[in-house]
């Protein structure tokens, strides 16, 4: 398989998704390209032995790479880390052109413009891609304070949906993603959860000499490290309280802080402004150092603001303090606390509450150091056995394996559409005028019907339909039942299924397709259950698998059963042997139920009434 990898961050600088995955991907047997940009991260300076030039291929290890043009720039400043991202994007966007044309593309996020080549491969050469998402946006801009124009976070979020509805599949790192991007409509058979993994090339977790220990500082004390960015999202005051509190009564207690970011200036003036004797700062280390320090480390600390976004959010430095084997202390809620208490590997405390992290501090102290060691000892275990490099991407290529194979057949399924909608419309224009003639002087206008349905993952549609039924309301001004309403020429025109013709517009413009599951009501959607919704993973049809196995006269369960066959079984002939099926039963009139709430429940209405019983 070949496997793009899109990512504007690449060694050599700092990510998880970088060279370590690429390599991973070609010993497990794929062909791996990369396109990124020049590395400038977390400086904002374009690093020595690079420089700014239109495009510039290199191989890094046996994995080829194109660096494209970007504005280099990574500092507090929001408009030039718009510049930052969105010149990548444009850059990419061209030099997504001219890669070999991978089977499909895998995007990291963030940022959300990195969707713009993916986009472009898709439309130009029909590349699909896996959108892995580590950071939700608009949610975290938000949070962490970077952007605050409510017009421009509405704009990010208008882009997000778009670029859901347009990935193939997406990736989170967390349940807690899922669930949020499942309020957002995404469907939950379109999306999968992949724990991230840390850089185990560079974490050696192994002890290191004492004389390594006494020239920084770590001898007889106990060293709590925090190593990672410092910025408004930390909420690192939280640190800075929690020591002055333990600076009396626990004077062996010592935090470390490692790192860079927009706050250390001011935390630092805090720790003088406090007189706190027990709280240092150690400068940015490369990552091939960060293993030793941490191993010498007693407890290694996490930290994240108050925030309904961080609950479901897991931070990348956790798989780093799993795999060093050292306690934890992680201060966020939800996700990453959950994932610390099933593997063991420390106490959890609220975030914020300096009380809080001071109390789990002299609980981890109060415990044997025997006890200590096997807590590190468990976090290693779990992260072997469920976070590692392999693990993680023997789960992509899984996800990968799927998107790739539906390129091909889903080409020649939307030639079938085209070829067929566009032919039926010329050769059943005249009966399209007569039939439109028709229902205008018996019911007036709107001569069609437009009703918005869920269309491929959930994305809304117009649907158009001839009209069936007259505009009557009762003494009340309500509207009569639909079988009062109900015209002669509307049973016919249902009976003979020709109030769908209007419905190959919507295949010609690609919203729905000649066969695929019917688009029911958007109110239905929520009544799906998780494996109902694999029916919204192909774009609804005018006829499918149901349609010609009972129409209407089977029970919703089987119904959407059949749907959801068809989904995992779809290919060019079972198409075919729909449409020849679907014009027996036009013509034998089987399955027709002309008022469907004749003689069966409204899907809502029925597992509504079931989850009261």
């Amino acid at each position: 398989m070949r496997i793009l990898l899109i990512t504007q961050w690449f060694d050599p600088e700092p990510t998880f998704k970088g060279l370590l995955f690429a390599q991973e991907l070609r010993r497990q047997g794929h062909q791996v390209e990369v396109l990124t940009g020049f590395p400038n991260y977390p400086g904002g300076k374009v690093y020595p032995g690079y420089r700014i030039r239109p495009f510039q291929r290199e191989v890094m290890d046996g994995i080829p790479i194109l660096r494209v043009p970007l504005y280099p720039s990574h500092d507090g400043s929001g408009a030039k880390r718009a510049i930052n991202y969105l010149s990548f994007a444009v850059a990419a966007s061209i030099g997504a052109l001219f890669v070999n044309r991978p089977d499909v593309a895998y995007v990291y996020h963030p940022p959300a413009t990195v969707g713009l080549p993916a986009l472009m491969l898709q439309a130009l050469r029909n590349v699909p891609f896996v959108y892995d998402i580590q950071d939700l946006w608009p949610d975290t801009l938000a949070a962490t304070g970077m952007m605050k124009n409510a017009v421009i976070l509405k704009g990010v979020d208008r882009w997000m949906n778009r670029i859901y509805h347009r990935a193939a599949h997406i990736t989170v790192l967390s349940e807690g993603f899922k669930q949020r991007l499942q309020q957002h409509g995404v469907p939950e058979s379109k999306l999968s959860v992949i724990p991230n993994w840390t850089n185990e090339d560079q974490i050696d977790p192994a002890v290191p000499e004492s004389v390594r220990a006494r020239e920084i500082g770590f001898e007889g004390r106990f060293n709590i490290v925090f190593a990672g960015t410092m910025g408004k999202a930390q909420a690192l005051d939280t640190v800075l309280e929690a020591a002055e509190l333990l600076q009396s009564s626990q004077p062996t207690v010592r935090f470390i802080m490692i790192g860079g970011g927009v706050d250390v200036e001011r935390l630092n003036s805090e720790v003088l402004a406090r007189r706190l004797s027990n709280v240092d700062f150690l400068p940015r280390r490369p990552a091939i150092e960060i293993g030793e320090i941490l191993g010498m480390a007693d407890a290694l600390l996490v930290h994240l603001k108050d925030d309904p976004l961080f609950a479901i959010t897991i931070p990348s430095k956790t798989q780093a303090y799993l795999l060093v084997g050292k306690p934890i202390l992680m201060g966020v809620y939800g996700d990453a606390a959950r994932m610390v208490e099933d593997a063991g590997a420390g106490y959890t405390f609220a975030p914020q509450q300096s009380q809080a992290l001071a109390e789990a501090v002299e609980r981890l102290m109060g415990i044997t150091a025997a006890e200590r060691e096997k807590m590190g000892t468990s976090g290693q275990v779990y992260y072997r056995q469920y976070l590692s490099l392999a693990v993680g991407t023997r789960s992509f290529i899984e996800v990968f394996s799927r998107v790739a194979s539906r390129p091909r057949l889903d080409i020649l399924k939307r030639l079938l559409d085209v070829g067929l909608s566009a032919g039926g419309l010329i050769l059943l224009s005249p009966i399209l005028i007569i039939l439109w003639a028709l229902v205008k002087i018996n019911m007036g206008t709107p001569v069609i019907f437009q009703q918005r349905r869920p269309g491929l993952y959930s994305h809304p549609f117009t649907m158009y339909k001839f009209r069936t039924m007259r505009d009557a309301v009762d003494s009340s001004n309500q509207q009569l039942p639909d079988n009062e309403r109900l015209t002669s020429l509307g049973r016919f025109l249902r009976a003979s299924s020709l109030d769908e013709l209007p419905e190959l517009f919507n295949v010609l413009k690609g919203e729905m397709s000649l066969v695929g599951p019917r688009p029911l009501l958007t109110r239905y959607t929520p009544y799906f259950t998780a494996e109902e919704g694999q029916r919204l993973n192909v774009r609804p049809g005018i006829t499918g698998w149901a349609q010609v196995n009972g129409r209407n006269t089977v029970s919703w369960n089987d119904r959407l059963a059949l749907d959801v066959w068809y989904v995992q079984h779809r290919s060019t002939l079972l198409d075919l042997k729909i449409l020849w099926l679907t014009l027996g039963k036009i013509f034998q009139r089987s399955g027709v139920v002309v008022d469907p709430e004749s003689v069966m429940q409204n899907l809502d209405d029925e597992r509504r009434n079931r989850a009261s019983l």
